[in-house]
C-alpha cells in the first residue's frame, strides 16, 4: 500500500529474478539489504533470497519503534542493482493540517558487502533547503573504532569520484578503500548530518538532518589453485546461453585467454562409440576475458545464434571443454549440450570400452575402442596418457605373451614371472581421447572359452573390463533354430494426447535396451474409442530387403547372382512400407453444373448417359462395376411419372479409405496415427486393415461419437491445472460445452476468500460480482473450449478457499482451489548442510532432507540447531513414500506413530488420520496431540506416491515432540522414502 496509519503493518517484498542472481560475484553473500528511513527513522534490515527467489520482510508502524507520520521511503539493493519506493504514514487521530514539505536525507552504498581492497562508493541524496549544506560523516568499524570520516556536499565543485577509466560519476558522493592490512570483518556503521556549512553562522544554527547505513567486510575467500572456473549449468539445451564464472587468485593480469571446445557428440545411440567423436562441424571459440578488480571475470556465449523452427540442431549436442589460462596456469571445465536436460542420462561410462563382436573364430582378428569423457589434451603429458590392456583366460589366470604349450598351466609361476610375461597392448588416445587396439587371437596364447580383456587408463586411475568368448570354426556353421515369427503382428491403442508429435515421442525408441515411454498410449485389448481421442496402429513386421537382386537372366551362365542397380533399387526401396487404412464412413452428394433435368413426356421413352463404358456420369461400386449417377426422383429405368418437372440429377460418392503408409525401420517396428476427427467419424465398428508385401493383417475396433449426443442434456466441464497454488501463481481454467453448439462468451467470476485484502488485477474491479470475466468459446474438433488464466494476488491476504463460477446459458458450476502458504506445501532452499554457517548474518530457515530410505523403520528425531546467535526449531515434517509395484500401491502403507505408540497417520481405525485429509473446501484435518493442535495433511493410502505433512496450527509454534517413528507397511515390494524437515527462527 502507499498509506498506513499508525499500529498498522507494513510488509516489504518482491523476488529477485534469476538472470541477476546468477550474475551475483562467487565470493559475495546472497544477501538483499532491505533499507527503511523516514523523518525520525531508519532501520537496515538484511534478508536471504528463498527457494524461488522471492524475499519479504514484515515490521509493526508504532510510536514506540520510532515511527511518526510523514513521508517514507523503502528501497532495495542486492548487489549492484536497487529499486525504491514510497509511503505515507498518517495519524487518524490528527486533525487534518496543511501539508508541509518534510525534509529527508538518504545515504546508501553501491553494495551491501566487500572485501578487503574494494572501494566503498559512499553516496547521499537529499531535498533539504537548508543554505551551504554539507554532509559531515562517519565510519566505524565492528570493534566502534573510528576509520573514515569527512565532509562531502552536493555542488559539483567540491566533490567528483570518477570511475576506472574516466568520466564523473554523480555528485554528492565520496570513496572510501577498505584496508587490506589487518581488516576487522563485520558490519560497518555510518552516519551522517547533513547541516549548514557556513562558519559565519556560529555553532549549532540552523536545522540538521542525520541518517545512518551500514555495510560489510567479509573475509575475500580464495580457492587453493590458480585460477578458479565454473559454468552455471552442467547440462544445457541448444538454445541456451553458456555463463562462465571465474577467478585469478594468485596473480592479477588484466586478462586471460578463454577456449571452448567441442569433445565430442552425443548420438542418439549412446552404445555408438563411433558416433561419440568429434564432428567435422565442431564448435570451437577463442576470446579473452578481461579480470575486475578483485581477480574475478564473466564470459557468456551462446552455441547457437538463433533457433529456427524446422532445423535440426544434432551438431550442437555433445561434450565441451573450457579452458582459461594465462602464463602462469590454466583451468579446465566441462559441460553437456543434450535435447532434454532434465529427463537426460547419460550412460556413457568413463573410458568407454567397446569391442567389435561378441564372439570370434580362434585364429581370427579382434578389435578393441573406447573413448575417454572429459578428456584434457596436453601434448606435453600425452605420453602419460596411455591405455594399458591385458587379458584374462576362462580359469581366471592372465594370458602370456609367449608360448607355453610346453609347459604345465596349472604349475605356471605367474606370481614370479607375470608381471614381464603378459600379454599386453598400449594405445595413446587421440586429441579427443577416443582409443584403439587391434590384434590376432594365435592359437599358442589363446584357446576355446570366455575371455575378459581389461583396459587401465593409469592418468585418470580408471579401468574398465569387457567380455568375449572365443569359439571354434565349426560352431559358426552350425545353423541354430531361429524362433518363428509372425510375418505381420499388429497391435491397436489409443491416446488423448493434443498432437501426433507428442504420441509418435511417447512410443520412440530412444536407444538399445531402453524400451519406449509409452506414457500416453493405451493398448489392451477391446478398446472403444471416441472422436476426438487417436487410434495407433503398431506393430513388427519381417523386414523385407528390396535392394537384393536376381540377375540371372542376364548372366549367360544360367546361375543366380546378387547385385545391386540404382533406379531399380530405390524403386523398390520406396515400397518398402506397411499400408494401414480405416473406412470413412460418410458420404458425399455432388450436384454438377448443369445438372438439371426434366422428366420426359408420356410418349417420349428415356435413356441416360450412353454407352456401357465409363462415358457419362458414373461411379464405382465395391466389385468395381461402372455404375450410373443415381438421380434424385428417378429410379433406374427413367420413369418418373410424366409430368415434365425440373429436377436436379445428385451422385452418392464414397469417400475413399483414410490410410497412412509406415516405413519400418531395421528391426521391423512400425507405427502410424489416425486422428478421430468429430464430424467425420460416426459411431459404428470400423475394419482396420493393414498390407505388406502381399501379407495382410485386419480387425475391428468401436468408435463412439460424442461430439454431439442427440437428445442428451447440455452438459458444462471446468477444470483447474492443479487444486493447489501459492500467492502470485497463475490459475490456469479450462473448461468444455457438452452434447449441444454454444457460441456465446461464458461469464467466469472468481470468489476470493476476503476482496478487501485481495490488490485487484488490472482491469478487474474489487469484491465478489465484480470479479467477472467473459471468456470467448473456441470450436474443436472435441467440441466448444473455453480457457482463462487467473493471476493469485501476491499478498498475505490471498490465502484461502477460491470459488470459481461458471455461469452459461443453460448451466452454473462452482469449482474450488486453494492458496497456501509456502511453508504449508514444501520447504525453501537453504545450505546443503545441516549446521549453521558463520556468517556475519544468520539464514532464518534450514531444510534438512533425506533420500531413498529403503528400511521398512525409519526413526525421526527432532532437535534445536543452535549457534552462538540464534537458534533454529523444527516447524515442519514432510515425507512421501514411493513404490514401483504397479497395481499393488494400496499394499505399500505408510505409519507414523510418536515415542507413546500414538498412531497418528495410518489406516487403522485407532490412527487420528486413516485417509485422504483432501475435502471440498479442506485441504488439511486439524489434530490434537498432547494438547496441542496441528495441521496434517495426507494423500490417502491408495496412491503410489503417498505423501504426508505436520505442522503445527499457530504459526509462531514448533514442532514440541521430538520423536517420530514411520513403518512401512508392505511385504516384498520395493519402496523409497523421503522425508525432510524444516528448521526456522521463531520471531
Amino acid at each position: 500500500k502507499t498509506q498506513y496509519a499508525l499500529d498498522d503493518v507494513l510488509i516489504i517484498s518482491g523476488s529477485v529474478s534469476e538472470e541477476l542472481y546468477t550474475m551475483k560475484p562467487t565470493y559475495s553473500p546472497e544477501i538483499i539489504k532491505i533499507t527503511v528511513k523516514g523523518p525520525s527513522y531508519f532501520k537496515n534490515i538484511a534478508v536471504f533470497p528463498e527457494r524461488d527467489l522471492e524475499y519479504s520482510t514484515t515490521l509493526k508502524i508504532q510510536k514506540t519503534l520510532g515511527f511518526e507520520t510523514g513521508l517514507y521511503q523503502a528501497s532495495v539493493s542486492y548487489g549492484e542493482s536497487e529499486t525504491t519506493t514510497t509511503f505515507m504514514i498518517n495519524d487518524p487521530n490528527a486533525e487534518s493540517q496543511p501539508e508541509e514539505l518534510i525534509e529527508t536525507l538518504e545515504i546508501f552504498t553501491d553494495k551491501i558487502s566487500y572485501i578487503p581492497g574494494e572501494e566503498v562508493l559512499l553516496s547521499a541524496d537529499t531535498n533539504s533547503q537548508i543554505e551551504f549544506g554539507g554532509l559531515d560523516y562517519i565510519v566505524t568499524n565492528p570493534e566502534g573504532s573510528q576509520v573514515f570520516s569527512g565532509t562531502i556536499f552536493q555542488n559539483e565543485k567540491f566533490s567528483r569520484v570518477f570511475q576506472h577509466g574516466g568520466g564523473e560519476l554523480f555528485q554528492f558522493s565520496t570513496k572510501l578503500m577498505m584496508p587490506i592490512i589487518n581488516p576487522v570483518y563485520g558490519t560497518y556503521e555510518i552516519e551522517g548530518t547533513f547541516k549548514s556549512q557556513n562558519y559565519r553562522a556560529g555553532i549549532g544554527s540552523g536545522d540538521q538532518i542525520i541518517a545512518k547505513t551500514s555495510f560489510i567486510l567479509v573475509e575475500d575467500v580464495k580457492e587453493d589453485v590458480a585460477i578458479s572456473l565454473s559454468t552455471d549449468k552442467e547440462l544445457y539445451s541448444v538454445g541456451d546461453t553458456i555463463k562462465v564464472n571465474g577467478r585469478s587468485n594468485t596473480i592479477w593480469t588484466e586478462s586471460l585467454d578463454l577456449k571452448v571446445v567441442q569433445t565430442g557428440v552425443i548420438s542418439k545411440d549412446l552404445d555408438d562409440i563411433k558416433g561419440q567423436h568429434l564432428r567435422p562441424d565442431a564448435f570451437t571459440l577463442q576470446n579473452v576475458v578481461r579480470l575486475n578488480g578483485d581477480g574475478t571475470f564473466n564470459f557468456e556465449f551462446p552455441l547457437v545464434e538463433s533457433i529456427k523452427e524446422g532445423d535440426s540442431y544434432a551438431h550442437v549436442l555433445g561434450d565441451y571443454q573450457i579452458i582459461v589460462s594465462g602464463y602462469y596456469g590454466k583451468a579446465t571445465v566441462y559441460f553437456k549440450v543434450v535435447e532434454d536436460p532434465e529427463s537426460f542420462v547419460d550412460i556413457r561410462t568413463p573410458l568407454g570400452l567397446k569391442i567389435d563382436k561378441s564372439e570370434y573364430v580362434l585364429g581370427k582378428g579382434f578389435t578393441v575402442s573406447g573413448k575417454i569423457l572429459d578428456y584434457d589434451f596436453d601434448i606435453g603429458n600425452q605420453r602419460s596418457q596411455y591405455v594399458e590392456f591385458t587379458f584374462t583366460g576362462p580359469d581366471g589366470k592372465p594370458v602370456m605373451s609367449q608360448d607355453r604349450m610346453n609347459e604345465s598351466r596349472s604349475s605356471y609361476d605367474y606370481e614370479a614371472r607375470s608381471p614381464n610375461e603378459k600379454l599386453k597392448f598400449k594405445a595413446l588416445p587421440d586429441q579427443l581421447g577416443g582409443f584403439l587396439i587391434q590384434g590376432i587371437l594365435h592359437p599358442l596364447q589363446f584357446e576355446y572359452g570366455t575371455y575378459t580383456v581389461t583396459a587401465h587408463h593409469p592418468y585418470s586411475k580408471t579401468t574398465e573390463s569387457v567380455q568375449f568368448e572365443v569359439i571354434s570354426a565349426q560352431s559358426t556353421v552350425i545353423p541354430e533354430k531361429e524362433i518363428e515369427q509372425e510375418p505381420i503382428v499388429v497391435e491397436i491403442c489409443k491416446s488423448d494426447r493434443a498432437t501426433v508429435n507428442e504420441i509418435i515421442k511417447d512410443m520412440k525408441i530412444l536407444r538399445k535396451g531402453v524400451p519406449p515411454s509409452m506414457e500416453s498410449v493405451e493398448c489392451s485389448k477391446d478398446l472403444t474409442f471416441y472422436t476426438g481421442e487417436k487410434l495407433i496402429v503398431k506393430g513388427k513386421v519381417i523386414p523385407k530387403n528390396p535392394t537384393a537382386l536376381d540377375q540371372s537372366s542376364t548372366k549367360t551362365s544360367g546361375q543366380t547372382q546378387q547385385g545391386h542397380s540404382y533406379s531399380t533399387n530405390y524403386a523398390q526401396a520406396i515400397m518398402n512400407y506397411v499400408l494401414v487404412s480405416i473406412p470413412y464412413p460418410m458420404t458425399l452428394s455432388v450436384s454438377p453444373d448443369a445438372a438439371w433435368r426434366t422428366t420426359p413426356d408420356s410418349d417420349e421413352n428415356y435413356v441416360g448417359g450412353g454407352g456401357s463404358g465409363e462415358g457419362g456420369s458414373y461411379r464405382v461400386d465395391e466389385d468395381g462395376n461402372i455404375v450410373r449417377g443415381e438421380v434424385e426422383g428417378r429410379d433406374s429405368s427413367g420413369t418418373t411419372g410424366y409430368d415434365g418437372s425440373a429436377v436436379l440429377e445428385k451422385q452418392k460418392i464414397r469417400l475413399t479409405n483414410m490410410n497412412f503408409k509406415a516405413y519400418p525401420d531395421e528391426e521391423g517396428n512400425f507405427s502410424g496415427v489416425f486422428d478421430l476427427r468429430a464430424g467425420i467419424f460416426k459411431s459404428g465398428v470400423y475394419k482396420i486393415n493393414a498390407d505388406y508385401y502381399g501379407y495382410h493383417f485386419d480387425d475391428k475396433v468401436t468408435i463412439v461419437d460424442t461430439s454431439l449426443r442427440g437428445g442428451l442434456p447440455a452438459n458444462l466441464v471446468v477444470d483447474t491445472d492443479r487444486e493447489e497454488y501459492l500467492p502470485g501463481e497463475i490459475v490456469q481454467i479450462s473448461g468444455k460445452i457438452e452434447n449441444i453448439y454454444y457460441f456465446d462468451s461464458v461469464s467466469i467470476i472468481i470468489e476470493t476468500p476476503n476482496p478487501s485484502e485481495i490488490n485487484c488485477l488490472t482491469g478487474q474491479q474489487c469484491g465478489f460480482g465484480n470479479t467477472e470475466k467473459k471468456v470467448r468459446v473456441q470450436d474443436s474438433t472435441s467440441g466448444p473450449l473455453f480457457f482463462w488464466n487467473y493471476k493469485i494476488p501476491n499478498t498475505l491476504g490471498s490465502l484461502g478457499t477460491y470459488t470459481i463460477i461458471v455461469d452459461t446459458h443453460f448451466d452454473k458450476i462452482e469449482k474450488q482451489f486453494f492458496v497456501v502458504n509456502e511453508s504449508d506445501v514444501i520447504g525453501n532452499v537453504s545450505p546443503p548442510s545441516s549446521e549453521i554457517p558463520e556468517s556475519p548474518l544468520v539464514p532464518k530457515k534450514i531444510i534438512e532432507k533425506f533420500n531413498r530410505i529403503a528400511d521398512n523403520e525409519i526413526p525421526i528425531t527432532l532437535t534445536e540447531k543452535s549457534s552462538e546467535d540464534s537458534t533454529l526449531v523444527p516447524r515442519v515434517l514432510q515425507g512421501s513414500l514411493f513404490t514401483s509395484a504397479r497395481g499393488e500401491e494400496s499394499d505399500v502403507n505408510l505409519r507414523i506413530t510418536t515415542t507413546n505408540g500414538q498412531c497418528i497417520i495410518g489406516q487403522d481405525s485407532n490412527c487420528l488420520v486413516s485417509e485422504s485429509t483432501r475435502k471440498p473446501g479442506e485441504i488439511y484435518s486439524i489434530v490434537s496431540i498432547d494438547d496441542v493442535n496441528y495441521k496434517i495433511r495426507y494423500s490417502g493410502n491408495d496412491v503410489r506416491l503417498e505423501k504426508f505433512s505436520i505442522v503445527p496450527e499457530e504459526s509462531g509454534a514448533q514442532i514440541n515432540i521430538d520423536n517420530w517413528n514411520v513403518e512401512i507397511m508392505k511385504d516384498e515390494q520395493p519402496s523409497r522414502f523421503y522425508y525432510k524437515v524444516s528448521y526456522v527462527i521463531l520471531e
